[in-house]
């Protein structure tokens, strides 16, 4: 081939950048496809991956792995473990805090699905020299570092901050959903205790931990939701509020794939703050989290 064969720098750019984009999607399709077959999400069963390649990270370390905000790695951590894939365990190195294992079996269920692909990429890197694997290595390595930032970016919360354009994208219509989501998940575990007192009590306790959400679901939540109506019986309420919290999860992620883990992360600390008015003693309201757990899983 003569040098007036080679293609342009341009032509090269052009070729890969077409090359990521095929090889990001396939990516993203391939681990989705997985994450699917064990009730995971995308972002859940990365984040299993991170903690099987570093070993036990704290919650700070796991987003700073992950590119995710700190908000959102509550609510990430608390679905890992509650979907027995994760565990928090005592820091040896800091009493103060935990640290967040994979747990026993993780790899196991998780490692077969990768043989046949792992098989094929041995194959791919037998084409070529070390001095060309070691330029691979050196550029895709780069590139995950300009992907983080990226990630980081766009799932950095920003408490107290101007709106964004993500509210702006948000119609009052739709605000409405990510309210009637929150504020049903607080009258539905308060209706799950049968006394009136501690009922009152669980209300007021996850009322106020919606309050403390921030965020772009913090601002949602701090406005006030004109023309929400929920129904007047438990059913009721539920049939308006499972689905909202679906629709809610999905609203936010396409805005910002962060600001729906810090969503799911506000409804479980709302849920989290009811059942601890009780102890954790009353089944009903264990049972109700469980069903809110399950819309925003299948969300």
């Amino acid at each position: 081939m003569t040098s007036t064969d080679q293609p342009s720098r341009g032509e090269l750019m052009a070729r890969l950048h077409a090359a990521g984009r095929e090889l990001s999607t396939a990516a993203v399709m391939y681990h989705s496809a997985l994450a699917q077959l064990h009730g995971l999400s995308s972002t859940e069963e990365k984040a299993i991956d991170l903690l099987q390649r570093f070993g036990p990270l704290t919650a700070r370390e796991l987003g700073e792995h992950a590119g995710l905000a700190p908000a959102s790695i509550t609510g990430l951590v608390d679905r890992l473990q509650r979907k027995g894939f994760a565990r928090r365990i005592p820091n040896p190195n800091d009493g103060r805090s935990v640290l967040i294992e994979a747990a026993e079996g993780s790899t196991d269920a998780l490692a077969p699905h990768f043989e046949h692909f792992l098989r094929g990429m041995d194959g791919l890197c037998a084409r070529f020299s070390d001095a060309e694997l070691a330029t691979i290595v050196d550029f895709l390595g780069a590139s995950a570092g300009i992907q983080r930032e990226a990630t980081t970016r766009l799932t950095a919360s920003r408490p107290g901050s101007r709106p964004t354009g993500g509210e702006t994208a948000l119609t009052r219509s739709q605000k409405l959903t990510v309210q009637t989501a929150a504020h049903g998940v607080v009258s539905l575990m308060a209706a799950a205790d049968p006394g009136a007192f501690s009922s009152a009590r669980a209300g007021m306790a996850a009322g106020k931990a919606l309050s403390s959400a921030t965020g772009l679901t913090g601002r949602i939540l701090a406005e006030k939701p004109r023309g929400m109506k929920l129904g007047k019986s438990t059913a009721e309420v539920a049939d308006q509020v499972f689905p909202a919290l679906a629709a809610s999860v999905a609203l936010l992620g396409e805005i910002d794939p962060g600001e729906a883990e810090n969503f799911r992360s506000v409804i479980q600390v709302a849920v989290d703050a009811a059942i601890k008015t009780r102890n954790g003693e009353s089944p009903a309201m264990s049972a109700m989290a469980a069903k809110i757990g399950a819309a925003l899983d299948g969300a």
